[in-house]
């Protein structure tokens, strides 16, 4: 019976969309409400995908930041189910299948990698490259290396790259940097941000030898916007690649303009 309801799950789930369809059509195969506690996970609204991502960890939450600031990355899909496994690999010799069975009625699971992109190639195609986020901590787990080896012959016998990514290839001021500004391109709704900020380009580039936060305080006061918005719209213009800094750094907003801006 309880095989039974395994297999009727996996069916609903299915046809519910789950780990089927791209783009603001994609569902994911786990959602965070598919768990009554998943520690630190985390939903966020995609700006590339236009949906909600269902996201496991920290780190998986960092490595879908970067990949939402990452220009050539155009699609996000994460718990992405493996559902054809056994039949795409081949050579199953020494896969530990057995270890992600159900304990009671030893049916199969299902295994999901943590994302799968579609990116752009610098001559302009797309290709579907999947990566698999783990902290380094787990890789001490005899299973953890049993599922990671299952995922990688998956997806070569499917001629997609795959790669796992730590907490390492994660940098936190990067991913603080991304947070900090990717909520002005939300709807928001704040009204003429589009030209204001172009307003704002002109100020930063006409007084390079000014602190930022003056001019940012300047700008508020003569534009005769709300106290705040100058500095709003200066993470836009970041977060929209108008002007570039260093994101790998803390913004300082006491440099001057000519100090920030690359």
């Amino acid at each position: 019976m309880e095989a039974l309801n395994q297999s009727k799950r996996i069916k609903k789930l299915l046809k519910e969309g789950r780990g089927q369809g791209a783009g603001k059509d994609y569902k994911p195969w786990t959602t965070i409400s598919d768990f009554s506690s998943r520690g630190r996970a985390s939903r966020a609204f995609g700006i590339k995908t236009k949906r909600i991502h269902h996201l496991q960890s920290d780190n998986q939450l960092r490595f879908f930041l970067i990949c939402e600031w990452n220009s050539n990355v155009l699609d996000i899909r994460e718990s992405y189910p493996l559902l054809d496994v056994m039949e795409v690999i081949d050579n199953k010799e020494n896969l530990r299948f057995d270890k992600f069975c159900d304990k009671e009625t030893g049916e199969q699971l299902v295994i999901c990698t943590n994302f799968l992109l579609t990116v752009k190639e610098p001559d302009g195609k797309e290709k579907l490259i999947a990566r698999t986020v783990k902290n380094t901590t787990e890789l001490n787990k005899k299973i953890t290396i049993e599922k990671l080896e299952i995922e990688r012959r998956y997806w070569m016998q499917k001629g997609v790259e795959w790669k796992l990514i730590t907490e390492k290839q994660l940098p936190r001021q990067v991913c603080k940097n991304i947070e900090w500004i990717r909520e002005t391109l939300l709807e928001d709704g704040v009204a003429d941000k589009e030209p204001l900020s172009y307003v704002l380009l002109t100020y930063l580039l006409n007084n390079m030898e000014t602190p930022v936060k003056e001019l940012l305080k300047e700008f508020d006061k003569s534009e005769g916007v709300a106290d705040g918005m100058g500095l709003y719209l200066f993470r836009y213009l970041i977060a929209k690649k108008n002007i570039k800094v260093n994101m790998t750094e803390k913004i300082n907003l006491s440099q001057k303009a000519r100090d920030i801006l690359l």
